[in-house]
């Protein structure tokens, strides 16, 4: 279809047909001799897509309005640089401040939990201490020094103590205790304040006798229950905080204090953030910090007015640090620290008289600021580069472009004609081909899933018969069966005395019908396993004591005088009784079919913490090497047992296990005996009481 354009030149249009041929209008040259073309793009792709227009650029007219423009652009461009990057670094600096300051209170929040945790712990380890039974104990034995040990040296009070055995047990206590959690020392003080036993009473620089009189957190311990300090140890001289506990008789009546030493530089070890964390008392001295160059210093100026308390007698105020208020910032909190500036978070720490102090550095923002200012020169100066560049060659780019694109337009109609030909004929071959494909994928996934459809009603045919089948089976079995085991009963009640041969007959009589029903029930069972049907048919709560019972009562006089049973609390369980009376009864057989006739039987019950277990010990030749991985298989038998068997008790019982959410296997065995244990969750709501009785019935011991 032609298309008239401008000095009236036409263009010609190539469109696709829906038979997927090619139609072209009539072509008309302009005055200029070029062609215009208008090409489509195909939906497979590969064709052309852009749509090619004829185009006159006038680049000799353009060359004195470029001239013209390029000192006022020059001009813009510096004026946006300075304005635009005097924005953005305000900008940046401003995000940059945001980020640490919330940065900073993340951490300080999350490092004062960390601390508040670390201080309730030292509290409730001195509170556990000083109410262990042998703690109070030796408080009351040690409860004031008598007339003369004032007098005596540390080391011969530490002689006295500790050839007490009390006091080296406590004191092993104490130091398992210190070395679990950290700390530095726990020791226990009498009312006269004398160290009466320490984790380190073993130490060469031991602190047992060592009388600690006039300390602050001991006269709390005794006065209000507990107390606390930090100071400098007089032994090592390290910073470290103390936490007493008062220890009180039965009466309630105060023996002496436990107390827990936690090294400062050991605290130290839980402040890792990002920024400096201060621990700060309330004169304003760090005594703990993840900067060495703040500790023990003074920096009483940050905190709040009228908070700062005058130097008590144990603690120094520290070294002052210069600590000026920034001026004029735009984020409060801004402070100059010895010359550097921070911004800063605080937050009191609970149940302590100290606070958290975050310190962000803020030394980056001059280099910030000083490299924002060389990156604006940097692209001022790039830029008047370019627009420099473009004004010396803007009109060779123009004349060189007008050409270009006469000679691209004439190249790009011819190949987009041919391109556009045989993408259509190789689409079009390949949507034949694939449309072919599926077809005959179709057909063929019909016909299969016809010949599934088949196969399944075939199986589920087979499985119904087969249920059937083992149903009328045994329902045909119990009866004659049942009949038998009668009259076998009667005929042996009715025998005289001295007919033993006769007696035997019967019991044998007897035996067989118990082995010909025990057979029966496992086939059932495992039918029943087997087709998937719901295992639990009857789901009830019973204590496996009663299925040991049950499993005594049906065995016979000769199995009866073999076999053992041991009993235990109750074990409560929930599951399907009948099968699970089957797996014991399985166990108990299989374990009397493969040991002499005179050795006897023992089935176990005990239970554990979760589960209760049935053990089924045999002392019989136990079960070769190369037979443990497959006894638990259906149908299997050991080779070179001359016994009889179906093969199914052991599976069917592992199974029943299962079902019942627990396990079944073989414990040991050897050439004297083998043991397969049965283990079964025991019920929660059970699970109680018994733990309380296990309680009570071990004896106390000392607690950490």
């Amino acid at each position: 279809m032609p298309i008239f354009g401008k000095n009236g030149a036409t263009t010609m249009i190539y469109r696709i047909r829906s038979d997927s041929g090619i139609e072209s209008d009539p072509v008309a040259n302009d005055e200029h001799g070029t062609k215009g073309n208008y090409f489509g793009q195909l939906p497979g792709g590969g064709g052309v897509s852009d749509v090619l227009q004829p185009q006159s650029p006038h680049g000799r007219q353009m060359l004195p309005i470029i001239r013209q423009v390029t000192p006022g652009l020059a001009l813009a461009w510096l004026a946006l640089v300075a304005l635009l990057g005097w924005w953005m670094s305000q900008r940046i600096v401003a995000e940059h401040l945001d980020s640490l300051a919330s940065s900073a209170q993340y951490e300080t929040i999350t490092t004062a939990r960390i601390m508040d945790r670390l201080f309730t712990e030292m509290v409730s380890v001195a509170h556990m201490v000083a109410g262990q039974a042998e703690v109070i104990q030796l408080a009351v034995r040690y409860r004031t020094d008598p007339p003369g040990v004032v007098a005596l040296t540390r080391q011969q009070r530490a002689v006295q103590f500790t050839q007490d055995p009390l006091v080296r047990k406590v004191g092993d206590f104490m130091n398992a205790l210190a070395s679990d959690l950290g700390y530095a020392r726990i020791y226990m003080n009498n009312m006269s304040d004398d160290t009466v036993t320490a984790s380190n009473w073993a130490a060469s620089d031991s602190i047992v006798g060592m009388i600690y009189s006039g300390r602050s957190y001991l006269i709390d311990a005794l006065r209000d229950g507990t107390g606390s300090s930090f100071g400098i140890a007089r032994l090592n001289k390290t910073p470290s905080y103390f936490v007493a506990s008062r220890i009180v008789d039965s009466n309630d009546a105060p023996q002496g204090s436990v107390t827990v030493k936690f090294d400062a530089p050991n605290v130290a070890s839980y402040l890792t953030g990002r920024h400096i964390a201060l621990i700060v008392n309330r004169q304003g001295r760090v005594i703990t910090t993840s900067s060495d160059r703040f500790m023990l210093r003074n920096v009483a100026a940050l905190l709040s007015p009228g908070t700062v308390l005058p130097p008590d007698n144990e603690e120094e105020p520290g070294e002052p640090m210069d600590v000026r208020a920034i001026a004029g910032s735009a984020h409060a909190d801004q402070w100059l620290i010895d010359g550097r500036p921070y911004l800063l978070r605080h937050q009191p720490l609970a149940g302590t008289p100290y606070q958290l102090f975050t310190l962000a550095s803020l030394e980056q923002l001059v280099p910030m600021r000083r490299q924002h200012f060389w990156t604006a020169g940097l692209m001022a100066a790039f830029g008047l580069a370019l627009i420099l560049l473009f004004d010396r060659v803007a009109a060779q780019l123009a004349e060189r472009r007008r050409r270009a694109e006469q000679d691209r337009e004439m190249a790009l109609s011819q190949a987009a004609e041919r391109e556009l030909t045989i993408k259509v004929r190789e689409r079009t071959a390949e949507l034949a081909e694939s449309n072919n494909s599926l077809k005959a994928e179709i057909d063929r996934r019909h016909l299969l899933e016809a010949k599934l459809r088949q196969s399944l009603d075939s199986v589920n045919d087979a499985l119904a018969q087969q249920q059937d089948f083992v149903a009328m089976v045994s329902h045909e079995f119990r009866g004659p069966l049942a009949v038998i085991a009668a009259a076998a009963d009667n005929l042996m009640a009715s025998v005289a005395e001295g007919s033993d041969k006769l007696k035997l007959r019967i019991d044998k009589i007897g035996r067989t019908v118990k082995r010909m029903s025990m057979l029966i029930e496992n086939v059932l069972a495992g039918d029943r396993l087997n087709t998937g049907l719901v295992p639990f048919v009857k789901v009830e709560l019973f204590d496996l004591n009663e299925i040991l019972h049950t499993a005594k009562a049906g065995l016979d006089d000769i199995a009866a005088r073999r076999v053992s049973f041991i009993h235990d609390d109750a074990a409560m369980v929930k599951g399907d009784r009948v099968l699970l009376e089957i797996a014991v009864q399985n166990l108990i057989q299989n374990a009397l079919k493969y040991s002499a006739l005179t050795k006897p039987v023992t089935v176990r019950l005990s239970t554990g913490q979760e589960s209760a277990f049935v053990h089924v010990t045999d002392l019989g030749t136990g079960v070769a090497l190369g037979d443990r991985d497959f006894i638990f298989m259906k149908y299997y038998r050991a080779s070179g047992k001359n016994v009889n068997g179906s093969g199914l008790g052991l599976y069917i019982s592992r199974e029943i296990a299962q079902q019942n959410g627990g396990e079944l296997k073989l414990g040991a065995s050897d050439a004297t005996g083998s043991t397969f244990c049965l283990s079964l969750p025991l019920e929660r709501s059970a699970r109680p009481s018994q733990e309380h009785e296990l309680r009570n019935s071990q004896p106390a011991r000392l607690e950490p």
